[in-house]
């Protein structure tokens, strides 16, 4: 089995292939072991620059409309370090035969010192339709040392509240996580050593299935996106802080991202008030702070940018920064970009 630290060293002494800040745009492959320099550097100026830079480890786009210089300005005038922004294909590109989008290759070509290449998002119609194929397309990318982290892959996903504002009600996503399709992506976790991201709606009956998957696959390393989103609570009656300390003390393997709405956000569908780390005066709930002190390694920067809202980079920032600096400093940092490097480069961040 390929380790994580195993599979850096390997890509550690790869041809010197480029100089950042951008990389050649036929390069195929990237030069990891120079991304990393590039990113502690950029870090550590930010640092030095006395902001908090943070790492969002989960945002997704169309890359047919993205900006990406308009991004990478964005990112440095709100002193975001870094950005794993992948690529949704979709099943019509799936249908036009598109398998595989090249889009982190686009993006260390022109700012390799801010982007993280991942793979693209599995989105839950393509899994339905084509998981194998998709799945391929994305062992492959990995196996070719082309990312550095798997994408996000929906299981269990409600349509989102911009979509039901929009009448778009047809992002019903369930999957089994315990089927075919979820064997086979922990298993390419394992094989790769590559994290990936899960949206998987928080419910009772969910759960079960999670932990035996997280059970069957011990080292497959898994992103659980948006911690503590819950957007029925009645359907989620044994999800507490002290569940997912038990999930942490069980499973090694498991990370949380701190995407989710601010304290005045709500649910459309019912009418629910669905970031449950928030109190009504705007205060992290002292049960949830608590628990992410306890455990300040296992929780990750996310901001959730998707193709409905690249526009709003600077509205997500602010709250995101707000959930910041409401915990102590020295596990903001943590959360902010030293458990990502961990998680990316298997060493802590100096």
């Amino acid at each position: 089995m390929t380790t994580r630290r195993h599979f850096i060293k390997t890509l550690s002494v790869l041809p010197f292939v480029a100089c950042l800040p951008g990389l050649a745009k036929n390069l195929a492959i990237p030069d990891f072991s120079q991304l990393k320099s590039g990113y502690a550097l950029r870090l550590k100026k930010i640092l030095s620059a006395g902001e908090l830079p943070y790492i969002d480890i989960e945002s997704s786009c169309n890359s047919s409309n993205l900006d990406m210089d308009s991004v990478a300005n964005s990112m440095d005038q709100l002193h975001i370090g870094l950005m794993a922004l992948s690529a949704d294909v979709g099943r019509g590109q799936f249908k036009k035969g598109v398998r595989y989008n090249n889009l982190s290759e686009q993006l260390l070509a022109k700012h390799a010192d801010r982007f993280i290449p991942v793979g693209n998002g599995g989105q839950g119609q393509v899994l339905i339709e084509f998981p194998d194929e998709f799945l391929n397309a994305q062992e492959g990318a990995a196996q070719a040392n082309e990312i550095m982290l798997l994408g996000e892959y929906e299981f269990r996903h409600y349509p989102s509240p911009r979509q039901v504002k929009r009448k778009e009600l047809d992002r019903d996503v369930d999957i089994p996580i315990n089927g075919p399709v979820g064997h086979r992506l922990f298993s390419i976790s394992e094989k790769t050593g590559l994290a990936f991201q899960l949206h998987y709606e928080i419910e009772n009956e969910l759960l079960a299935p999670l932990e035996n998957m997280l059970a069957n696959y011990p080292n497959a390393k898994v992103i659980w996106c948006h911690f503590a989103q819950i957007r029925y609570i009645e359907r989620a009656t044994r999800y507490s802080p002290e569940y997912v300390e038990s999930l942490i003390k069980r499973f090694p393997n498991l990370y949380f991202d701190t995407a989710f709405g601010d304290s005045n956000s709500v649910y459309p569908l019912s009418n629910q008030y669905h970031a449950r780390v928030w109190s009504r005066d705007g205060n992290i709930r002292a049960e949830w702070r608590d628990l992410i002190a306890a455990h300040p390694n296992k929780f990750l920067s996310a901001l959730d940018l998707g193709g409905d809202r690249l526009d709003r980079i600077d509205e997500y920032d602010r709250k995101h920064r707000n959930f910041l600096q409401l915990l102590p400093e020295d596990v903001r940092h943590l959360v902010a970009y030293r458990n990502a490097w961990s998680l990316l480069f298997d060493e802590e961040f100096a």
